[in-house]
């Protein structure tokens, strides 16, 4: 060994006896939040949340926390380049920060979504439209449970990213306010919609304005909202209606690749698209011509699927970074609403071929429509249940049995504890559109295997064992 080499005795030797000099934590605030999102049981809950295929026997379907994970490693790695880029052009930012709020927000970014994905968020706004009545529209026998237009329209258009910011700033830590009050960066990131569910003055939309396709707050998180947007300096165009965080774009940006790589990898993987046809589909990504040695496609088709996903998502990176870099400073200013994914044609092309073939031949396959449609019912028919004993001050038998089977923590809020286990009392203090909310609370946190085995238990099609 050179003489530079020490060996291990006399490193052994070296080492401090006490540790007591050492810092307690090392994380930066962005650390934090991406540990605290990592050990919530709302994340663990997405192992059995449908990310495309719901309730699938296959081990190798993705879940919607494998997704959030895969969206979470694109993510850091947009961000962390992205922060390079910056820094390069003499902008005083850590790359690795950048990673790390990216990472953290798209690991968030699916927290709230109910179960069976999707087809769960439109489970949720039919029920409330068969079900439920807009304030001034209701028969005097049947009187609206909601105080205003937006409180209608929140649960009217139920939104699995407003829900996402419910659960981060109020479900988790329910006792104090603000929950476990992650940093104004993160929750910048990860809202992507950052307005009401009512435009002020009701108006629609603006076409093309993509933070304005959907809405990101209840207004019962309203106060909340405005604190962390106007903290994370969003540009509010309007009272409660802001521009998105930079960032947000990058969170999108790692969404957008994730959905369309990898659920047409899990679509071949089930047999619904040809391996050959996905591999042929994520080559017309890369450039053309590709720079570098070309090898010939390995013979396995699994081993090709895994090289055709990997090499199409390292080019949809860095047009994404490309894209964000040239235009960052536009969204800093509120001016650009275009997703990164959509900028070039040269991406947005064989991206919308992609989605196009997994909606046609993945999304819509016959099991899928017909578990979706299963999941109709189960959603629907638990609102019925809850929704029904919650929001009467005269329950029935059955009504104060189904209360019984909801957690009291439910209805706990910071600004009126509970000061005993009565659930009548804690119900008191809440107007009716807040007891709606305490129950789609309860509803949209179920994984899919439970909203099943409890909507059987409840209607009697399978007793507990």
């Amino acid at each position: 060994m050179g003489s530079d080499v020490k060996p291990v005795e006399a490193l052994v030797e070296k080492a401090p006896t006490s540790y007591e000099h050492l810092p307690l934590d090392e994380r930066t605030p962005y650390d934090v939040d991406y540990d605290r999102i990592v050990f919530s049981s709302e994340f663990r809950c997405l192992h059995d949340k449908t990310q495309v295929f719901p309730l699938s026997s296959s081990d190798y379907t993705r879940t919607r926390l494998t997704h959030s994970i895969e969206a979470s490693c694109v993510g850091r790695s947009l961000g962390q380049l992205a922060g390079r880029g910056l820094k390069m052009q003499d902008v005083k930012v850590e790359p690795s920060h950048l990673g790390t709020i990216v990472a953290a927000a798209c690991l968030a970014h699916d927290i709230g979504n109910p179960p069976f994905g999707h087809s769960g968020e439109a489970a949720i706004q039919h029920w409330v439209e068969q079900r439920l009545t807009a304030p001034g529209s209701a028969p005097s026998n049947r009187p609206s449970p909601f105080g205003s237009p937006e409180e209608w329209k929140d649960l009217e258009s139920f939104e699995g990213n407003a829900q996402g910011f419910r659960i981060l700033n109020r479900l988790q830590s329910r006792e104090r306010r603000g929950g476990l009050r992650y940093t104004a960066a993160t929750l910048g990131a990860m809202s992507k919609y950052p307005r009401p569910s009512v435009l002020p003055g009701g108006r629609e939309p603006v076409k093309g304005r993509v933070s304005e396709k959907k809405f990101g707050y209840f207004q019962d998180d309203r106060v909340l909202a405005l604190e962390a947007y106007r903290a994370a300096g969003l540009r509010e165009r309007e009272e409660g209606v802001f521009s998105r965080h930079p960032l947000a774009f990058l969170v999108e940006a790692a969404d957008d690749i994730c959905y369309a790589v990898i659920d047409l990898e899990d679509s071949a993987k089930l047999g619904l698209i040809p391996t050959k046809d996905a591999c042929e589909l994520l080559d017309k990504v890369l450039p053309s011509p590709v720079k570098g040695e070309v090898r010939p496609p390995p013979a396995h088709p699994e081993t090709r699927m895994a090289q055709a996903r990997a090499r199409a998502i390292g080019v949809l990176i860095q047009a994404c970074v490309r894209v964000f870099l040239e235009h960052v400073e536009a969204m800093e200013a509120g001016e650009w609403e275009t997703p990164l994914v959509s900028a070039r044609d040269e991406v947005r092309v064989p991206l919308k071929v992609i989605k196009e073939l997994t909606r046609r031949q993945g999304y819509e396959s016959e099991r899928v429509l017909q578990i979706e449609s299963a999941g109709f019912k189960t959603l629907g028919g638990l609102l019925d249940m809850f929704a029904g004993a919650v929001v009467t001050d005269t329950p029935n038998r059955e009504e104060k049995k189904l209360r019984q089977l909801l957690p009291l923590e439910l209805f706990q809020r910071p600004d009126n504890p509970l000061k005993s286990e009565d659930i009548g009392e804690a119900l008191a203090r809440l107007s009716m559109y807040q007891r709606l909310l305490c129950v789609t609370d309860y509803i949209s946190g179920m994984t899919d295997g439970f909203a099943v085995e409890l909507y059987q238990r409840l209607s009697g099609i399978k007793l507990p064992t």
